[in-house]
């Protein structure tokens, strides 16, 4: 059996739903019976047993089943039609001209009455049951309100007798039944075409070689195919309903909540689970403009297995390995936020890509991660740099020596990763052959066409010059530059960085008082000369600041003064040991060498930034205006403001 079953509360509606079954054609309605109110569930359990998937039944009836089960449940509604019947009905039983009526009832077994007190003159209360316990309080309690009489089912209508107040039975004409059945019968036919769209879904799913799941708009398992069982290692029947969120603690939730609110149009990042390497998609399901939800893909990594045991001992022995991941890099650092999710994205291509970035940490984690991250994880990773050298330096290091036999790092790195930094020192000539080498795939050191070697080798290209420019004034190929730019990744400067400065600026200063078990405390002023310094040589040059700033100061108290003048020493100052002759300078030589002073440069911006006001200036840098005249006057300020 299978279909819908109809439940009625007695004899009268059960003939009226035999007379209505048999003059609808092709219904679904497998099983009508009459049952008693106690024995709702157990009969609704007994026909979702033999198949019934959907149930029409009428106030108490419905409410029981509906709060037992899980069956979709239709309610029989009374129809205006016939609650208009009742109320004449209740009228000509009271003789009255304008009476009050309690209309009794469970869940939404009523129509709309919003107009039935003008349309019949007469005051109709509504009373809500609910709970088994107190439905019977509900009626005791409506003496209260002057009933005239009572309109409900059997049970009710016992009560109604009991305190003396005349009750009608709430019988129907048909038409709520008709209206019922008809409603269901569009329930079981979106249930069927949502059967077949799922069978056929399915079928998809489990023909696919990629796990698959289905998420809901608030990012909980729907559905997911056998792929994925594997992938997970559990039956989804365990599964569904679950956050993805708490099955993948190793996926950015965040990024799969911008794709679910339409922030973002798709996401996508490889993954660790449970000792599988994954690349993951996911995209949002769009119904009329409106995101109902989203598709997970999973694939399974398959990096290039080109490492045996005795190639890996060989890249190890030769340094041929990449360390560091993106892990390496604090997840404090938000300036690096966005570099590190677009590098994630450039991992997964094997093209030539390019890295605007001065040499430093930062650069040298972000290559090794890229590697570490991508498909070429167990080849060979070979970092060479071009500045420095002479071109035949440079053949020699990327095609190989013909004299000696060496190879270069371009077939050293063969299903690796080579960076080349300082690309931009390559000679027109090398740039000709590289890109030749990059498109063939194909390198002849000697030029004999019978020693040409294949190789499958990934090219990260590092510059802190702009290849644009070169470009224009033919100093970089055309070619060679398109085939890089379209996988370019920027890493800005420090100085452009200012959250992640205030960050490595604290955990340098801490790390360097904890090695040389020191405290120190950095005042406010010196602070904001130290975040506002431009670290031209990136983070490496702010951790040595640090380590030289904590190793000498003599106070506990760190202050502008002791700042101003290790930054003057370290960076603007000679460092020669042998003494010049001295050459009397002139008044505008001498306001040049003040004006390299980052307190030059500090008080000159404050005092544009408040048109010249001294006394503003003198609060914003906490001197009082004395102070500040003595210092405009020592950089020749005061001529200008």
């Amino acid at each position: 059996m299978s279909g819908i079953a109809l439940f009625v509360p007695d004899q009268d509606m059960y003939a009226q739903a035999e007379n209505l079954i048999k003059n609808l054609k092709n219904n679904h309605i497998s099983l009508l019976k009459l049952i008693h109110t106690e024995d709702a569930t157990t009969e609704a359990r007994n026909a979702i047993v033999d198949g019934i998937n959907i149930i029409i039944a009428r106030g108490r009836q419905a409410v029981e089943i509906k709060n037992n089960t899980n069956v979709t449940v239709t309610n029989i509604i009374v129809t205006a039609q016939e609650l208009g019947l009742l109320i004449m009905k209740a009228k000509s039983l009271i003789n009255k001209d304008h009476i009050t009526i309690g209309l009794f009832g469970w869940g939404d077994m009523f129509c709309d009455t919003t107009y039935f007190e003008q349309l019949y003159n007469i005051t109709l209360k509504r009373y809500i049951l609910s709970d088994n316990e107190e439905w019977r309080n509900i009626i005791l309690k409506s003496t209260g309100d002057q009933l005239d009489v009572i309109i409900g089912g059997k049970s009710v209508l016992e009560c109604a007798s009991q305190i003396g107040i005349p009750g009608i039975y709430l019988a129907g004409t048909g038409e709520s039944l008709e209206v019922a059945i008809r409603s269901a019968e569009s329930l079981y036919h979106m249930a069927e075409i949502e059967k077949h769209n799922y069978a056929q879904f399915s079928t998809v799913l489990d023909s696919s070689s990629n796990g698959i799941i289905k998420l809901s708009a608030s990012g909980k398992l729907l559905i997911m195919n056998r792929i994925m069982e594997g992938i997970i290692g559990q039956d989804a029947k365990q599964l569904i309903g679950m956050s993805v969120g708490q099955l993948f603690t190793e996926i950015s939730y965040d990024k799969i909540v911008d794709v679910l609110d339409g922030t973002s149009d798709n996401f996508s990042t490889l993954l660790t689970y449970h000792g599988q390497e994954l690349v993951l998609i996911v995209e949002p399901i769009v119904v009329e403009k409106k995101i109902e939800g989203a598709i997970m893909s999973f694939n399974r990594l398959r990096r290039l297995n080109v490492a045996d045991k005795e190639t890996m001992s060989k890249q190890f022995l030769n340094g041929y390995v990449a360390h560091a991941t993106f892990d390496d890099i604090s997840k404090n650092m938000k300036g690096l936020r966005h570099v590190i999710e677009r590098a994630k994205l450039y991992a997964l291509s094997s093209s030539p890509m390019l890295v605007e970035a001065l040499s430093g940490p930062e650069l040298d984690i972000i290559t090794q991660g890229i590697h570490n991250y991508g498909m070429r994880k167990n080849g060979p990773f070979i970092m060479i740099n071009m500045a420095g050298m002479t071109e035949d330096q440079q053949i020699k290091a990327l095609f190989g020596n013909t004299e000696t036999k060496e190879s270069g790092a371009l077939l050293n790195a063969d299903h690796g990763t080579l960076v080349i930094q300082s690309i931009d020192k390559l000679s027109l000539p090398i740039q000709y052959n590289f890109i030749k080498a990059l498109r063939t795939r194909r390198l002849a050191p000697d030029n004999n066409p019978s020693s040409f070697k294949v190789f499958d080798t990934r090219i990260i290209a590092c510059t802190a010059k702009n290849l644009m420019e070169l470009r224009k004034n033919f100093l970089f190929r055309s070619d060679l530059y398109f085939t890089l730019n379209s996988l370019r990744l920027r890493i800005s400067n420090l100085k452009d960085r200012p959250e992640d400065v205030a960050y490595l600026l604290t955990t340098y200063i801490k790390q360097y008082m904890q090695q040389y078990a020191r405290y120190h405390v950095l005042s406010a002023r010196a602070k904001k000369i130290l975040l506002e310094y431009p670290w031209e040589g990136n983070s490496i040059q702010l951790q040595s600041f640090c380590e030289r700033m904590i190793l000498t100061a003599q106070s506990r108290n760190i202050t502008e003064e002791y700042v101003h003048s290790l930054l003057t020493e370290l960076y603007h100052s000679s460092s020669s040991i042998y003494e010049e002759p001295t050459v009397a300078k002139t008044k505008e030589e001498e306001l040049a060498e003040k004006r390299v002073d980052p307190m030059y440069e500090l008080i000159y911006k404050t005092l544009k930034k408040y048109n010249g006001s001294r006394k503003l200036v003198a609060k914003e840098l906490q001197i009082s205006t004395t102070t500040l005249w003595r210092k405009m006057k020592k950089y020749g300020l005061t001529d200008i403001y």
